[in-house]
């Protein structure tokens, strides 16, 4: 699942923490090739960049352009809930030295372990798909030709990388690109922003009882809430076992909660530059209707004039190539889960190819929506709401396993933690329910 120098901060203490990780691995560790990263450090490689994707810009420019400021509120006050949420992941992780969909394969029922893998598969795939669609539209601004074969070939280069190419080599290279999102910040500060406004629309609530609106509310939640950074959380932590120890958790956990309450800040203050970019430029100075297409660069045109399409599609492309990887090693992850394979070499392998196979998937699926002419900023905005959609059972079920002895034993949550995880589950059933009512009532 974000812009501005604030995320591109982010991305660069994520990539540096798991360099050191991968630096105090041993020499043939470290020297790996990239076809089993996915395995050992996958889904926690860049949970800020899959959050920096091109889903996640279409989604928070929509909702500047369409509804101005009354979407910030989203942002600020879900930090607290989606920090909450981190933590529990991290704790069961740390815990129990396995990851969520291991953990909800061991202690729920088939039925609802085998929802969360297939809704977890999916979302990653679409969410694939549309990335490598952008990704195909932002290389034909560069180079021209058909997009549905720039999206075959994004995808083919994403697996070439991921096969060829360390993951911390690899994203010290691509990272740079990540400069073009400070454009996000320069727009804020040379355009006119009304400051009073944003200070009240980001602090209290502003919700309009319409399809549209809930729609778009429902988009930023399963952006900004998203299932993956819980997941991913939790597979950064499995790499230090299982700990049981109240000392080593306690120490464990301290570590986590600063980053992840850092990370969290800059992440969410990232989506407000973005939303508070687009509000000021596509809302207030062009009054853009609720529905209409969007040009996502006319927001970068007043800093970046007639090269604000290249600045925009550096961007994408660059927070794409960092998202893909993790977005597509999760994936694989669930899936390996189902089959309770054992850690190393065997099961990395599969890993691997499996990968492969949700990248390649996607990259037909990316093809297709460019043959079929889908407007791309529409189909990443969908694939928002797709999340969304989706996301309440899984919260649930992550609340209650953080909950259960059987699981952390004594090392249960603070009930603090616990009600602000309700908070943002039962928000996001709420946002399902209205949206559900007002399009069938």
């Amino acid at each position: 699942m974000r812009t501005a120098p604030s995320i591109a901060l982010a991305d660069w203490a994520m990539v540096t923490h798991h360099e050191k990780q991968l630096a105090d691995e041993t020499p043939r560790a470290s020297k790996r090739a990239a076809h089993s990263w996915a395995a050992d450090v996958g889904p926690g490689l860049a949970s800020v960049a899959s959050d920096n994707d091109p889903g996640g810009i279409a989604t928070y420019t929509l909702a500047g352009a369409w509804y101005g400021f009354d979407v910030l509120w989203v942002c600020v006050l879900s930090y607290p809930s989606t920090v909450a949420l981190q933590l529990i992941a991290a704790r069961v992780a740390v815990v129990t030295g396995r990851g969520l969909t291991t953990n909800m394969r061991a202690h729920y029922s088939s039925l609802f372990y085998f929802f969360a893998v297939a809704r977890f598969l999916f979302a990653n795939t679409f969410n694939v798909a549309v990335d490598l669609l952008a990704m195909g539209v932002a290389l034909h601004v560069f180079i021209g030709g058909s997009v549905a074969w720039l999206a075959l070939l994004s995808g083919a280069a994403s697996i070439a990388l991921q096969c060829l190419v360390p993951y911390a080599r690899y994203a010290r290279i691509v990272k740079w690109m990540a400069l073009a999102m400070f454009a996000y910040v320069g727009v804020i500060v040379v355009v006119e922003v009304p400051w009073q406004t944003v200070l009240m629309r980001a602090f209290v609530p502003r919700v309009d009882w319409n399809e549209e609106y809930i729609t778009m509310l429902i988009a930023v939640l399963g952006t900004t809430v998203s299932p993956y950074l819980m997941f991913a959380q939790a597979e950064q932590e499995v790499r230090g076992g299982g700990r049981r120890d109240q000392k080593a958790l306690n120490g464990q956990m301290r570590k986590i909660r600063r980053d992840t309450l850092l990370r969290t800040a800059l992440s969410n203050a990232a989506a407000l530059c973005m939303m508070i970019a687009a509000a000021a430029t596509l809302h207030l100075m062009q009054k853009t209707p609720v529905g209409e297409p969007v040009d996502m660069a006319r927001v970068l045109a007043p800093l970046a004039h007639g090269y604000a399409s290249h600045v925009l599609a550096v961007a994408v492309i660059g927070s794409a190539l960092l998202a893909l990887p993790p977005l597509a090693g999760s994936a694989a992850q669930a899936v390996a889960s189902s089959f309770n394979w054992p850690r190393g070499e065997q099961r990395d392998r599969r890993i691997a190819w499996l990968l492969v196979g949700v990248t390649g998937l996607g990259a037909a699926a990316a093809m297709v929506l460019a043959v079929l002419r889908v407007e791309p900023v529409h189909a990443l905005y969908w694939s928002a709401v797709a999340n969304g959609m989706t996301v309440t059972p899984v919260l649930a079920l992550l609340v209650l396993l953080g909950a259960k002895r059987e699981v952390v034993g004594d090392f249960v949550a603070h009930w603090t933690v616990r009600v602000l995880s309700w908070f943002a589950t039962l928000a996001t059933g709420a946002a399902i329910v209205a949206h559900f009512v007002l399009e069938f009532v």
